[in-house]
C-alpha cells in the first residue's frame, strides 16, 4: 500500500465514522422532540454505562459470580450509593477506585 492509498483510508474512515455522528444534529436539530422521547433518552447513557460494566463487575474467568466473594461487585455498592446521592461521575469513579482497591488489600 503506498502512503495515498493509506491517506485516501484515513480520510474515507474519518467521513464515514463523521457522518453518523453529525446527522441527528442536522437532521433533528430544529425539530421539537416530544416530551416523553426526551424523557427516555434521559436514560440512554446510563443503561449504556451500566450495560458496559455489567460484564465487567460480575463476569469471572469460571462464569458468572454474585457472590461475596466477588470483589467487583462488592466495590459497586458504595459506588451505587454515591452516584444516587450526588450524581456524580468523577465522585463515583474515586470511589469505585478505592473501595477496590481497600477490599483487595483486604481479601
Amino acid at each position: 500500500m503506498s502512503n495515498e492509498d493509506i491517506y485516501l483510508c484515513i480520510i474515507g474512515l474519518c467521513i464515514v465514522s463523521y457522518i453518523p455522528r453529525v446527522a441527528p444534529f442536522l437532521l433533528l436539530g430544529k425539530r421539537q422532540m416530544p416530551h416523553a422521547f426526551e424523557l427516555w433518552l434521559k436514560y440512554v447513557p446510563t443503561s449504556v454505562f451500566g450495560a458496559l460494566i455489567f460484564c465487567s463487575i460480575f463476569q469471572t474467568d469460571s462464569g458468572v459470580d454474585f457472590s461475596f466473594s466477588n470483589i467487583s461487585m462488592l466495590a459497586a455498592i458504595p459506588v451505587l450509593a454515591v452516584a444516587a446521592k450526588t450524581h456524580s461521575l468523577p465522585y463515583s469513579i474515586i470511589v469505585g477506585l478505592a473501595a477496590y482497591w481497600g477490599l483487595q488489600q483486604v481479601m
